[in-house]
């Protein structure tokens, strides 16, 4: 066990028994795969509420019907690759996305494309098929390949599509660890002290997953003036 995960449970305890114990379903909906890689590229290194939000809104008005949490036959990523490129990867950072950040160098449009991809090489068109894929590491693999990508957002990606052992160790957590236990810690630490806080404080919170402490965190982080 890390040294300071018995402490971050206390501190959550305190600051967050309340809200760990009500049934929540607002984080992480998604049943499309195209958005959870918009959600998902988009809010690496920007701000959530104003960036990515806007953006993840925007593709689900031009090709989702405005609804962001649903699904039909034709949300899947051969779709998605026109979506993106249909008329021009431009097009979408200009009209669609409205951003022009760059991970490693590379377009987010970029690597929005990259990432389904290598998902389609895989065989892998649609959510079902992303969650039902027998080898996570090969999965993984696949995604950090793609130039841009690191851990976090493997991690992020994993858990947007339903992996409750994955979180995103962005700036709200390693800010909770480091306010709960006076220091901070590296990306690794921060999933590891995450996934064993969540695996005691199932013991009271019945309901509790890796995912929803995190979205807590994030929730109450994110709220916070800077």
């Amino acid at each position: 066990m890390h040294r300071f995960t018995e402490k971050f449970v206390e501190y959550c305890k305190k600051n967050y028994g309340e809200e760990l114990g009500v049934a929540d379903e607002r984080s992480y909906c998604y049943k499309s795969l195209p958005i959870c890689i918009v959600d998902c590229i988009y809010s690496l290194r920007a701000r959530y509420n104003s960036v990515t939000v806007p953006i993840v809104e925007r593709y689900a008005d031009a090709f989702m019907n405005g609804d962001k949490t649903s699904t039909n036959d034709k949300d899947n990523l051969t779709n998605f690759t026109k979506n993106l490129t249909t008329p021009s990867l431009e097009n979408f950072a200009d009209n669609i996305a409205k951003n022009h950040q760059v991970l490693g160098r590379v377009p987010k449009e970029k690597v929005c494309l990259d990432i389904a991809k290598v998902l389609l090489d895989l065989g892998i068109e649609t959510f079902e098929d992303f969650q039902d894929y027998p080898s996570k590491e090969k999965l993984a693999e696949a995604i950090i390949s793609v130039k841009g990508m690191g851990n976090a957002g493997v991690n992020y990606l994993f858990m947007l599509t339903g992996d409750d052992n994955k979180s995103k160790p962005d700036v709200h957590i390693h800010h909770c660890i480091a306010e709960a236990c006076g220091e901070d810690v590296s990306d690794k630490e921060c999933q590891e002290i995450i996934k064993e806080a969540s695996q005691i404080l199932k013991q009271d919170y019945k309901d509790l997953t890796v995912r929803k402490l995190d979205g807590v965190i994030w929730r109450d982080f994110s709220s916070r003036k800077a």
